[in-house]
């Protein structure tokens, strides 16, 4: 009797390519902490302003610190996933504004840890810089949801004229 889940023949557990892209890719799994953790300490952040309560800048800040800390993960399996999945093909196209507003979204996110650990050290409420850097993150992340989201699209339409602009 075959056990749940067995395939009819097992990969090898040594061999990290099988492992690690054996029945989906561990990038759009991954991904998913950094941008929700970030999405929630904006979220926290602005409920603290708004109640005055220290304890949701709290929140917000561990939530950053979270995304910040899961950035990397995430940036290796998608640098991963292009190696072995595009077998490192040219850099151009979606591709590449994935690339772009990743890599902005991701250095705007480290640079608010570090902007937010100063004000947390310092006894410090963010001001309006903050939240003007906080909005550019958003936006480069809704940037790489909305070029993902275009091109997911124009591969589902039956003709190239018919892609949105």
């Amino acid at each position: 009797m075959k056990l749940f889940l067995a395939a009819s023949h097992s990969p090898n557990p040594f061999d990290l390519k099988s492992a690690l892209l054996a029945g989906h890719a561990q990038h759009p799994v991954i991904i998913h902490f950094p941008i929700a953790l970030f999405i929630a300490s904006a979220v926290f952040e602005l409920l603290g302003v708004w109640r005055k309560q220290p304890l949701f800048a709290s929140v917000a800040y561990y939530n950053l610190l979270g995304a910040a800390l899961t950035l990397p993960l995430a940036i290796a399996t998608g640098l991963g996933a292009w190696q072995w999945q595009l077998e490192g093909a040219s850099i151009k196209g979606n591709l590449q504004l994935h690339m772009i507003s990743a890599l902005t979204s991701a250095s705007l996110i480290f640079f608010l840890s570090w902007m937010r650990w100063r004000f947390r050290m310092k006894a410090i409420s963010p001001g309006f810089a903050y939240f003007a850097v906080t909005f550019l993150a958003l936006m480069a992340i809704w940037y790489n949801f909305g070029s993902d989201f275009k091109a997911s699209l124009a591969a589902s339409l039956p003709c190239a004229s018919c892609v949105p602009l």
